[in-house]
C-alpha cells in the first residue's frame, strides 16, 4: 500500500510535536528506564568538563519506546479506533470504542465488524470497494450501540497490508457526529422555514455579493420586476435603479452605517417603467468584519403613492372649496380654539385671519349665550357623534354688531375615537330673521285689521236686521233684503 495509514500519520505527528503523554499507570520502570539512569546521565554531563558537549534536555517521554507511545495515543484518543483481521473480525480497539458503543470486551472481541452496522449501512460501506482502494476518508454512516440504537458516525477506513502486499486487516477511526447531525437537521429545518418565508414573502427580497451583483432573490422579486432568472442572476444591483435614484442611495453611506430602513425611491421594471418602492438595506459582514454582501427588502408602494397623490389633490380641491365657499367656515380644536377660518368668515365678522387664529370661538359669541354655548360644545365632544344638527347662535362682529347664525358641526376622530378637530359651517340668518320678524308683525297687524273689519260688518248686520224688524212691525216692506 502506498503511504502509511492515517492513524499512523496522526500518531507520528503527535510524537513529533511532543504531544504524546504516558498513561498514569506507565512508570519509568515499565519503560525500561529508571530514574537513576536519567540522573546518571545528568551527573556525567556535569562532571566531565573536559569532554563536555551539548545534549538537549530529554524528558521521560523521550525514553519511552515508540510502541508504548503509539499504545498511549491509541488508548487515549478521543475517537473510537478498531482493528480487524483479514476476515473482518474485531481483534483490537481503544477504550473510547467501548464507551461509544456501550459494550464490553466480550461484546467486541472476534465479533464480525459488520455487526456494528445496520445491514443497509454495511451494504453502503461494501459498495465503496475499500479493499481495492486501500483507504476511505470521512464517510458518514450509522452504527449500532449495544441497545441496538443507531447513531450517526463519521468513519475513516484504512486497509493494512503485510509482506507480499497481502491484506492482513484494517483500521477504522470512528467519530460520533450525533450532535453535529442534529445541529445540521435543526439548521436545515430552520433554513427551510426561512426559505419558505423568503420565497412566499409579499415583498421582494434580493441578496447581493461583495461586488454588488445579485446572487439570490425570492419569487416576488421576479413578479415585481417582471424579470426572470436570466435577467437577475449576477446583474449589478444598480441597474435596477434610475441613475438619480442610485446616487441618492449611494449618498446614504449604507456600507458605513450598516443598515438603512424605509428609504423611498424608484426602481425600474424590465420594461423600464418606474415603480415607487420602500427600500430597506442591510449590509452583511463575515467574522472578520469584512463586507460580503447585502440584503435588500423592496416593498411596492406605487398604490400608496397614487393614493397619496389623489388625497393631496382632493385636499387641494377641498381647501379651495373651503376658502372660497359662500358661507362662513371655521375649524376648531377639541377645546374650541380657532385653527382655521375661510375668507367668507373673515368678511362676515370683519377680521383678518391672523387676528382670530389661536383665539377661543366663545370670545365671538354673544355674552348672554356664551356659557350655554360652552356647555353645549363640551357635550357634543363627549357624545362622540360625527355630526350635530343645526342650531341658532348669536355672534358678535368686530364692530360689535350682533348677527344670528345657524351652525352645523362635523367632528373628526383619531383611531381611538377621540375628537381631534371640529369643522363648522355657519349660515347667516340675520336678515332673513329680521324679514321674518317684520312679516310676522305685518301679519299680526293685518289680523288686527281683520278683526276690526269683521266686527264692524257684524255690527252692520245687526243694525240692518233691527231696521227690518221695525219695518215689519209698521207693516212696511223690509228695507234690507237678506244677503
Amino acid at each position: 500500500m502506498k503511504g502509511d495509514p492515517e492513524i499512523v500519520k496522526i500518531l507520528r505527528e503527535e510524537e513529533r510535536l511532543g504531544k504524546l503523554q504516558s498513561q498514569e499507570s506507565t512508570s519509568c520502570t515499565e519503560s525500561g528506564v529508571t530514574n537513576n539512569t536519567v540522573e546518571q546521565k545528568e551527573h556525567t554531563t556535569t562532571d566531565t568538563k573536559e569532554h563536555f558537549h551539548y545534549e538537549p534536555k530529554r524528558t521521560i517521554i523521550d525514553l519511552v519506546t515508540p510502541q508504548e507511545k503509539y499504545e498511549t495515543i491509541f488508548q487515549n484518543y478521543s475517537v473510537a479506533i478498531t482493528l480487524v483481521d483479514n476476515e473482518e473480525r474485531i481483534v483490537s480497539w481503544n477504550k473510547y470504542t467501548e464507551e461509544l458503543l456501550n459494550v464490553q470486551e466480550k461484546d467486541l472481541f472476534m465479533k464480525p465488524v459488520s455487526s456494528l452496522y445496520p445491514p443497509e449501512e454495511w451494504e453502503k460501506i461494501r459498495k465503496e470497494n475499500i479493499r481495492q482502494k486501500g483507504i476511505r476518508y470521512r464517510m458518514e454512516t450509522k452504527m449500532l450501540r449495544k441497545n441496538v440504537e443507531p447513531f450517526d458516525v463519521d468513519i475513516s477506513l484504512c486497509i493494512l497490508k503485510g509482506i507480499g502486499d497481502e491484506i492482513v486487516g484494517s483500521v477504522g477511526i470512528i467519530k460520533d457526529i450525533t450532535e453535529q447531525k442534529q445541529a445540521e437537521k435543526e439548521l436545515k429545518e430552520s433554513e427551510k422555514r426561512y426559505r419558505t418565508i423568503f420565497d412566499n414573502s409579499a415583498v421582494a427580497i434580493t441578496l447581493t455579493d461583495e461586488n454588488e451583483k445579485i446572487i439570490s432573490w425570492n419569487k416576488y422579486a421576479e413578479t415585481l420586476l417582471g424579470m426572470t432568472k436570466d435577467d437577475l442572476y449576477l446583474r449589478p444591483v444598480q441597474d435596477l435603479y434610475p441613475t438619480t435614484e442610485w446616487q441618492k442611495i449611494r449618498a446614504q453611506n449604507i456600507r458605513q452605517k450598516g443598515m438603512q430602513h424605509h428609504l423611498e425611491t424608484k426602481i425600474q421594471r424590465k420594461n423600464n417603467d418606474p415603480l415607487d418602492v420602500n427600500l430597506s438595506l442591510s449590509v452583511l459582514k463575515n467574522h472578520e468584519d469584512r463586507v460580503v454582501g447585502s440584503i435588500g427588502i423592496i416593498k411596492d408602494i406605487s398604490e400608496q403613492k397614487r393614493a397619496e397623490k389623489t388625497l393631496k389633490e382632493s385636499e387641494k380641491k377641498f381647501k379651495l372649496l373651503y376658502e372660497k365657499a359662500p358661507v362662513p367656515y371655521h375649524t376648531l380644536s377639541p377645546i374650541g380654539i380657532i385653527t382655521d377660518v375661510n375668507e367668507k368668515w373673515c368678511h362676515t365678522f370683519g377680521y383678518a385671519k391672523e387676528e382670530v387664529l389661536g383665539n377661543s370661538i366663545f370670545d365671538f359669541i354673544s355674552e348672554n349665550e356664551r356659557m350655554q354655548a360652552q356647555q353645549s360644545f363640551a357635550q357634543k365632544i363627549s357624545d362622540g357623534k360625527s355630526y350635530t344638527d343645526g342650531h341658532e347662535r348669536k355672534y358678535r362682529t368686530k364692530t360689535g354688531a350682533k348677527r344670528l347664525f345657524v351652525t352645523h358641526d362635523f367632528f373628526l376622530f383619531d383611531e381611538n375615537g377621540i375628537v381631534i378637530s371640529v369643522y363648522t359651517t355657519m349660515e347667516d340668518i340675520t336678515e332673513s330673521k329680521m324679514a321674518e320678524q317684520a312679516l310676522k308683525e305685518k301679519i299680526e297687524e293685518l289680523e288686527r285689521y281683520k278683526i276690526i273689519t269683521v266686527n264692524r260688518e257684524m255690527k252692520m248686520m245687526e243694525l240692518k236686521n233691527e231696521i227690518n224688524d221695525l219695518c215689519t212691525q209698521l207693516h212696511q216692506e223690509p228695507r234690507y233684503k237678506n244677503q
